[in-house]
């Protein structure tokens, strides 16, 4: 009994080694399931956090690349209307120049006028100062390929007019494929695939004209470019008052500067549109937000019908009695004639007193009849 007794406490305390070493072995797996759990979830935050991260730099990227393009598109508002206010002011000096009479002096009479010859002197310097600023700016605005070096050319007052016209052709000629390659591009930009008809829409081989093909085929004839020039408008008034058809001493560019004027005139109306819609906008927030503050005015003794509630209707307008077209009668005639001859006209009230009156005495000769019976 004994030994069996002693066996059955060792398969028994070995059954109890084996289901505690079960638990441990269930405990450890639990813990590593909860371990990997929270490093699982550890990880999707970090993948979060990324992405939040990736989300605000490249809507902070966005933003930031949205008001670079606000301050280019402002400055550059800004620079085109000191352009179109320098050709403002130059048009007084424009119509000045163009209205110089041509004199011709005779030698003796040149030599002696100093004054002339020192302001004409001070022109023509003013003139190239500012012929180099132009210079100096096309210069500084074209692009200088890679290894060369800018050769800048030194000019001065006697230098020769042809000498000057050459170098501005060979700046022309530099900068205009870099020009071409801005304007074709902010143009494509800016011309959105609605404007294109249906037919070149569908149609892929048919291409649009670009605005380097538009640039190209109005500057395609100069000659009819210069005779517009020439012609007296309203920047050679005095030219213009005497008729003449044409004349090389001027220069007139009406057109161009009609465009520039009309332009100024819609973008200065557009703005005033919005700002006037932008100062209704804040005036209606500021009215919204002052009646809710305030306290509305209710009578509260006109409720369970206190108060008579009524409506007032406007006045009539253009208001007309009816008139009646019918013909006059009798009446109507003896009355217009009668009061146009002064006679007063009866009413046929005396007829109907005395009638009144017929019946007063019968009702009395009645009345006695019946007191006889009475007494």
């Amino acid at each position: 009994m004994g030994d069996g007794d002693g066996s059955e406490e060792e398969d028994g305390s070995s059954a109890t080694d084996l289901s505690d070493e079960e638990d441990d072995e269930n405990e450890e797996e639990d813990n590593q399931d909860d371990g990997t759990q929270e490093d699982d979830r550890a990880e999707l935050r970090r993948i979060m956090a990324e992405e939040q991260k990736t989300v605000a730099a490249t809507i902070s990227q966005a933003a930031k690349a949205d008001a670079e393009k606000g301050r280019a598109v402002k400055t550059q508002r800004t620079t085109f209307d000191s352009l179109l206010n320098t050709r403002i002011r130059l048009q007084k000096a424009l119509i000045a120049t163009n209205t110089f009479p041509v004199v011709n002096e005779e030698p003796t009479e040149r030599s002696s006028s100093n004054t002339a010859e020192e302001t004409i002197r001070a022109a023509q310097t003013a003139a190239f100062t500012l012929w180099s600023s132009l210079t100096s700016l096309r210069e500084s605005l074209t692009p200088t390929p890679t290894g060369q070096k800018r050769k800048r050319p030194s000019f001065t007052l006697s230098t020769p007019t042809s000498s000057l016209w050459t170098h501005m052709q060979s700046q022309e000629a530099a900068s205009l494929p870099h020009r071409n390659t801005v304007l074709e591009k902010w143009s494509a930009k800016a011309r959105g695939a609605t404007t294109l008809p249906l037919a070149r829409r569908l149609n892929n081989t048919a291409t649009s004209q670009t605005i380097v093909d538009v640039l190209a085929e109005q500057l395609s004839n100069p000659t009819r470019l210069i005779a517009r020039t020439r012609t007296p408008r309203s920047c050679a008034p005095l030219q213009a008052s005497r008729r003449l058809p044409e004349s090389a001493d001027i220069y007139d560019d009406a057109d161009f500067y009609g465009l520039l004027l009309k332009e100024l005139l819609e973008q200065r109306a557009a703005d005033s549109v919005v700002a006037a819609a932008v100062n209704i906008d804040v005036a209606a927030g500021l009215q919204m937000r002052r009646e809710a503050k305030t306290r509305k005015n209710v009578d509260t003794k006109a409720s369970k019908g206190r108060k008579l509630q009524y409506t007032v209707h406007e006045k009539l307008q253009n208001f007309m009695a009816p008139q009646e077209r019918g013909s006059w009668g009798e009446r109507q005639v003896d009355e217009l004639f009668g009061a146009l001859l002064g006679r007063r006209m009866g009413l046929g009230e005396d007829a109907e007193m005395e009638d009144g009156d017929g019946d007063a005495e019968e009702e009395d000769v009645v009345e006695a009849g019946l007191k006889l019976f009475r007494n």
